[in-house]
């Protein structure tokens, strides 16, 4: 299998979802939020649901020694932060926003009315409840029979769209915040990029990396 399509975006991709996203858009309140402004905090009560209008939020969890893992990205387009609502339980992670981000808020309240009373809704998120197992089995498949260049690779992959000569991606995360993803040490990340740069794979500076030729790229590395 092609692996640009064996890697394929984890992002939701389900049709149903437009159910889902149309409830933000007509019920949601639209708010602005800066770069590294908190969407919601380890312990907060669930107070709303939440769709990426524009921007790219980490959810993370706060570690023993006082640093952040990062868990999960949240795109531009997909919806976050609802299983709490759900299950009625305070936040045991934190969402924070990587790049100035547009974000709509449904209320809780009216989040909960509309899945025990909307058929099409309540659908909708259970599909995005699968879907979301179902990355998290793949995820954790990935971090245990992958090596760590493939990681890497797959990694820079969610984080941009591929052409046949190039792949752009701009990476707001630092090569730490990587190693917490990814599963390996920052050191790791940082000698995989110089490697694949010394080589020709890559170009990289400050918060962008250039992936050439990213139809071969998993061939090469």
């Amino acid at each position: 299998m092609d692996q640009l399509h064996e890697l394929a975006d984890l992002r939701d991709k389900d049709p149903t979802k437009e159910v889902m996203v149309e409830a933000f858009r007509k019920h949601g309140i639209s708010h602005t939020y800066r770069k590294n402004e908190y969407v919601f905090q380890e312990n907060d009560l669930p107070s709303g649901a939440y769709y990426v209008a524009s921007g790219l939020i980490k959810i993370s969890q706060s570690s023993e020694e006082g640093q952040g893992i990062t868990l999960f990205l949240r795109y531009e387009g997909e919806v976050f932060g609802n299983a709490e609502v759900l299950t009625n339980m305070v936040r045991k992670r934190y969402a924070k926003c990587l790049v100035d981000s547009q974000i709509l808020t449904l209320d809780s309240r009216k989040f909960l009315e509309l899945a025990k009373e909307n058929a099409e809704f309540a659908y909708s998120v259970a599909v995005l409840g699968a879907r979301r197992l179902l990355q998290t089995q793949r995820m954790v498949e990935t971090l245990i029979s992958r090596p760590v260049a493939w990681r890497l690779a797959w990694f820079l992959l969610q984080l941009g769209k591929p052409t046949d000569a190039k792949l752009e991606v701009q990476v707001p995360l630092s090569h730490e915040e990587i190693s917490y993803v990814i599963g390996c040490s920052r050191q790791t990340v940082t000698e995989t990029l110089n490697k694949w740069r010394d080589k020709g794979l890559i170009d990289y500076a400050k918060k962008k990396i250039v992936v050439y030729h990213p139809n071969s790229f998993f061939t090469d590395i």
